[in-house]
C-alpha cells in the first residue's frame, strides 16, 4: 500500500520537474526572470488544496461582530464551504469589500473563487422581516410579528410588559410606542428584542425634536389621533391643528376613531349608543385627549403633531374615502355642508362602512 507521505514526495518531485524544465527554457532563451504570473498562478493552484465541479447542498455559518477575514475563512473550511483556509483567505486580503454580521446561506463545496464572489454579494444573508402598517394597534401588531418572526404570541405580549418602565409614566400600556416600519433581523431573533427595538425607533424619532421618551405622552396620545384620522399626507398637519385647536379652547375632540378604539369597532361612521360608551378613550364622552394613544404613529404623525400648520379650522371630515378628499371647516355650519357631502357619498358607496 502507497502511503500518503509517498504520494507527497512523488508530488513535489513532479512539481521541483517541472520547475527545472522552466529553468531549463529561461536560460536558454536568456530569459532572466523565471517565473512569469501565469507560472506564479500555475504553482498557487498546485500546491492550495481547492473544490472544483458542482457544489453540495447549502449549509449556513454565522458571522459575529469582530470577525475578520481569517475567522470567517475558518468558519468556512469548518463549515464544508472551502477545502482548504488557503483556497480562499490570500484573496481576501486583496479585496475590497466589508464583512456583515449575521447569519449567511453558501452552497458547500465551493471553490475559494466563487466562496469569496458570494460573500463579496452579500444577496446569501439570511433574514427574517416583518412590516408593520402605521396605525396599526398592538392587538393587530401581535399576530403580524408571530406570522412574519415565527414568534409566540405570549413571548411578544411578555415582551410589551416588560418595556413599560421605559414609558411615560401616564402610558396605560405600549400602545403608542411601537414604531410602524420595516424591520430585519437575524433568524432566531428573540421577541424582546423585537420589541425593545421597536421602541428604540420611537425614542430615535423623539430625540430629533428634543422631546425624552418619558416626557412623550401628549405628543404620541396626539400624534395616535392624527395617524386615525388623517388620510393624506398633506392634511396630516392641517387635522393637527383642528385638534390642537379644540383643545385650545376645551372643546371635545369628538373623533369616531377613539369610539372605535374603545368599543372595538371597525366601521367608519358611529352609532349613538357607541358615541355614549363610557370608554376612557371615548373623546365623545370626555373633554381633552383620550387616556391614552389609540394607535401606533408613523413619522409623519409625530411630526404634525409638534408641528401643525396654521389655521382657525374646528372641524374635518372626509368626504370620499376611495381618494381620501378632506374638508376643513371654521363654522359648524360649513362643516354640517361637507358631514352632508360625505354621507351622500356613503350612501352611494355602502361598502366602505362594513
Amino acid at each position: 500500500m502507497t502511503s500518503q507521505t509517498d504520494k507527497t514526495i512523488r508530488r513535489r518531485r513532479v512539481l521541483f520537474g517541472f520547475l527545472a524544465v522552466l529553468v531549463s527554457v529561461g536560460l536558454l532563451a536568456g530569459i532572466t526572470t523565471v517565473a512569469s504570473d501565469s507560472i506564479r498562478e500555475f504553482i498557487s493552484k498546485f500546491q492550495i488544496a481547492d473544490y472544483s465541479g458542482e457544489p453540495g447542498p447549502e449549509t449556513m455559518i454565522v458571522i459575529e461582530p469582530g470577525d475578520d477575514g481569517a475567522a470567517v475563512a475558518r468558519k468556512m473550511v469548518d463549515a464544508d464551504i472551502i477545502l482548504s483556509f488557503d483556497a480562499i483567505y490570500r484573496d481576501m486580503l486583496t479585496a475590497d469589500f466589508t464583512i456583515y454580521p449575521g447569519t449567511y446561506k453558501f452552497p458547500t463545496k465551493l471553490s475559494g473563487q466563487r466562496a469569496l464572489e458570494i460573500l463579496i454579494e452579500g444577496k446569501n444573508r439570511v433574514v427574517v422581516q416583518t412590516t408593520i402598517p402605521e396605525g396599526f394597534r398592538i392587538r393587530e401588531i401581535v399576530p403580524q410579528l408571530v406570522s412574519d418572526l415565527k414568534l409566540e404570541a405570549k413571548d411578544i405580549e411578555a415582551a410589551i410588559e416588560a418595556i413599560q418602565s421605559r414609558l411615560p409614566d401616564e402610558a396605560l400600556n405600549a400602545e403608542g410606542y411601537l414604531f410602524p416600519a420595516t424591520y430585519t433581523f437575524d433568524p432566531g431573533i428573540t421577541a424582546q428584542t423585537v420589541i425593545d427595538t421597536m421602541v428604540d425607533r420611537t425614542e430615535a424619532e423623539l430625540e430629533q425634536y428634543d422631546i425624552a421618551l418619558k416626557d412623550s405622552f401628549d405628543v404620541i396620545n396626539l400624534a395616535a389621533l392624527i395617524q386615525s384620522e388623517a388620510k393624506l399626507e398633506e392634511d396630516f398637519y392641517k387635522v393637527a391643528r383642528v385638534f390642537q385647536n379644540r383643545l385650545d379652547i376645551g372643546m371635545m375632540l369628538q373623533s369616531d376613531a377613539t369610539v372605535n378604539y374603545g368599543t372595538n369597532g371597525k366601521t367608519v361612521t358611529t352609532t349613538d349608543a357607541q358615541r355614549a360608551d363610557k370608554s376612557p378613550y371615548n373623546t365623545y364622552v370626555y373633554t381633552g385627549l383620550p387616556a391614552g394613544p389609540i394607535s401606533n404613529p408613523g413619522e409623519l404623525a409625530i411630526e404634525a403633531a409638534i408641528r401643525p400648520a396654521d389655521g382657525d379650522w374646528l372641524f374635518f371630515v372626509t368626504v370620499n374615502l376611495k381618494t381620501g378628499e378632506t374638508k376643513f371647516s371654521v363654522t359648524l355650519a360649513e362643516h354640517e355642508r361637507a358631514a352632508q357631502e360625505f354621507y351622500a357619498w356613503l350612501r352611494e358607496n355602502p361598502e366602505w362602512n362594513d
